[in-house]
C-alpha cells in the first residue's frame, strides 16, 4: 500500500492542479474582450468604408448633373441650329399653306440674330404642349449657346439671352403666368 500511496503522490505532483472557477472566468473574459476588441476594429474599417463610398457616390451624382445640365445645354443649342442658307423654309411649310397657323412677315432684310430668334421660337414655341411649356431658362440657355454669348457669372443665361427669350415668349403664356405687365392701354 505504501508503494500505491507513493505513486499517487507521483501522480499527483505531475497533474496540474484543477483551475478555479475563478481563473476559467478569467480566461473566458479575456477571450471575450479579445472578440469585442476583433469586433470594433471590423465596425470601425467597414465605418471608413462607408464614408468613402458615400464620397464616392456624392462625387459621381456631382459629375452625373453636371455632365445632364452641358448635355441638356448642347442639345438645345442643337435644337435651334440653322442650316446655312437661311431662315426660310426651316418651320415647316409655310404658314400661307397652314390656315390659321403662323404669320407671313415681309422684312427688307434678315440679320443673324433674327434669324436665330425665329429659328428658336420655331423650335421652343411652334408646337409646345401648352400644358408644359419650355422654361424661359431652357430657352435663353440655347440663344445663348447660338449666338456665343457667355452665360452669367451664376451660371444663369446672359442679359440678352434673357431679354431675347423673353421677346419671343407667346402673349398667352405671358398672361397666363402675369408676366405680361401694361405700360399703357395702347400696348393692351
Amino acid at each position: 500500500m505504501k508503494e500505491l500511496n507513493e505513486w499517487t503522490a507521483t501522480e499527483m505532483d505531475n497533474v496540474s492542479p484543477m483551475p478555479s472557477a475563478n481563473a476559467v472566468l478569467d480566461r473566458r473574459l479575456q477571450r471575450a474582450e479579445a472578440e469585442v476588441r476583433r469586433l470594433t476594429r471590423c465596425v470601425e474599417l467597414k465605418d471608413r468604408q462607408l464614408c468613402e463610398l458615400r464620397r464616392a457616390l456624392a462625387h459621381s451624382a456631382t459629375v452625373h448633373y453636371s455632365v445632364e445640365d452641358r448635355l441638356q445645354r448642347e442639345l438645345d443649342s442643337l435644337r435651334i441650329m440653322m442650316p446655312s442658307d437661311g431662315f426660310e423654309g426651316h418651320c415647316g411649310s409655310p404658314a400661307s399653306d397652314r390656315p390659321g397657323q403662323g404669320v407671313v412677315l415681309k422684312l427688307p432684310y434678315v440679320t443673324s440674330i433674327l434669324s436665330i430668334l425665329f429659328d428658336a421660337m420655331c423650335t421652343f414655341w411652334g408646337d409646345c404642349d401648352h400644358d408644359h411649356p419650355p422654361k424661359s431658362a431652357t430657352v435663353a440657355h440655347a440663344i445663348d449657346e447660338r449666338l456665343g454669348l457667355s452665360s452669367q457669372q451664376n451660371g444663369e443665361a446672359s442679359r440678352s439671352g434673357q431679354a431675347y427669350a423673353s421677346a419671343i415668349r407667346p402673349d398667352w403664356l405671358k398672361e397666363a403666368d402675369n408676366r405680361h405687365h401694361c405700360r399703357s392701354a395702347r400696348v393692351c
